[in-house]
């Protein structure tokens, strides 16, 4: 619980310019403590009234009238005492510190001097991070491209500015191009920078860590080939040693081990041994988890690195593979001509508004195979937490939708309905 104090304010006179005027402090005492804020106003002592501490009716300085200027110091009592109401709505404690750099931020800085720093403290923060965490180019990529959404959504943009009306109009920008699943991934990537921005006491809004949004997330179907879909890949006839006989190996390799493109790319020799004669046992450190994944190799497997095992790539790598990018094209390329039929039905949110999209079965990502891996098992019948110790899933729990889509598991449904109905 915090303990509430009222704040006292004092409006007059502080030090004294070389041009014989002094400066308009406003004066804060609140919890035994004191501090001054200094203006940019000045006054000399005849243009001053200390008993109304405001500007003496009549006077003009620099062309500007005192009611203006009495205006003035009207608005910086006014932050004052928003500044105070806000913490006590938020049960949070105020300090005088905090007041003080959020006063000289908003009105000792120019508008472009903040927005400079707002994205230089945003820059410096990118660059910074991704050295010392060990960022992977896709992260410090994401946050590149939250930094570009707000440089387009408000070009002049400052710490000060993230409150619940500017979030609210901040998500509708967000939402004319992207769907909630990203716009989440978006906020995650804006609350990392802020929370960190406000420890280093930049006046961040305190309104920004109590924005909590109601994002719809998105009901994806579970993409995944059937066996015999992944059989009318496997047996299709295609140049020997050719880009899409290639892509269609790196493929059913990764269905039939499930690792993901990352570790495919990174695979090597020393990561494949032979236990036996022509029966091999994969040990792995997977980039993504830095788990290690040790398991023998499926029939398919071994008969797809034997084809690659004698060929020499750079870095003593198993598989000439391609960028991530060039490899989900050439699937693409693959799907169609094994002429996967059908479409995956996708509902996608932006904001409340929800979108029905649909995706021919036919685009086959580099996904589709860890998700073959972990819906064949299923269906026939390994244990779960099986299949997600092999995939290096750390919760069982993000594995549960793929139940659901297996045949096995549609048909538990339906039988138990049989059952029940029976006569």
């Amino acid at each position: 619980m915090v303990v509430a104090h009222k704040h006292r304010i004092s409006v007059g006179l502080g030090n004294t310019y070389k041009n014989g005027s002094r400066c308009v402090r406003i004066r804060v005492t609140y919890a035994g403590g004191r501090t001054d804020l200094h203006t940019k106003l000045s006054a000399e002592e005849k243009q001053w009234d200390s008993k109304k501490q405001r500007f003496k009716q009549g006077c003009i300085i620099d062309g500007v009238q005192f009611n203006i200027l009495n205006a003035t110091i009207d608005t910086y009592i006014g932050f004052v005492d928003d500044y105070f109401n806000k913490a006590s709505l938020r049960e949070a404690t105020p300090t005088l510190q905090d007041l003080k750099q959020q006063f000289n931020y908003t009105y000792k800085q120019s508008g472009k001097s903040q927005t400079d720093e707002f994205f230089f403290v945003f820059d410096k923060y990118i660059e910074t991070r991704s050295e010392t965490r060990r960022w992977s180019k896709e992260y410090r990529e994401m946050f590149a491209r939250t930094r570009q959404s707000l440089k387009a959504f408000k070009a002049d943009i400052r710490f000060t500015d993230f409150s619940t009306e500017t979030m609210n109009k901040y998500l509708s920008h967000l939402s004319k191009t992207m769907y909630n699943d990203k716009i989440a991934k978006v906020l995650s990537m804006l609350k990392e920078f802020l929370k960190y921005a406000n420890q280093k006491n930049y006046p961040v809004n305190k309104e920004f860590f109590e924005y909590e949004p109601m994002l719809q997330q998105s009901r994806k179907a579970v993409r995944y080939l059937t066996t015999e879909e992944l059989k009318t890949i496997i047996s299709l006839e295609l140049e020997q040693g050719g880009s899409m006989d290639m892509t269609r190996d790196f493929f059913v390799f990764q269905c039939f081990t499930a690792l993901r493109y990352s570790d495919i790319k990174q695979l090597k020799h020393d990561n494949i041994r032979e236990v036996e004669d022509g029966k091999y046992e994969i040990d792995i450190l997977t980039k993504k988890d830095k788990d290690r994944i040790p398991f023998p190799l499926s029939k398919v497997a071994t008969r797809i690195y034997e084809k690659y095992k004698d060929n020499l790539y750079d870095n003593g790598v198993v598989f000439p593979v391609i960028s991530n990018q060039k490899y989900n094209d050439h699937l693409k390329e693959l799907g169609k001509l094994a002429q996967l039929q059908g479409e995956w039905i996708d509902y996608q949110y932006k904001l409340d508004k929800v979108e029905e999209v649909k995706t021919p079965k036919a685009d086959l990502t580099s996904h589709t195979a860890r998700r073959t891996f972990v819906v064949t098992a299923l269906n026939e019948g390994v244990e779960l937490d099986l299949i997600a110790q092999i995939t290096s899933h750390s919760d069982v729990e993000v594995m549960r939708p793929y139940i659901a889509s297996t045949r096995k598991g549609k048909q538990k449904v339906v039988d138990a309905l049989d059952n029940a109905t029976q006569e």
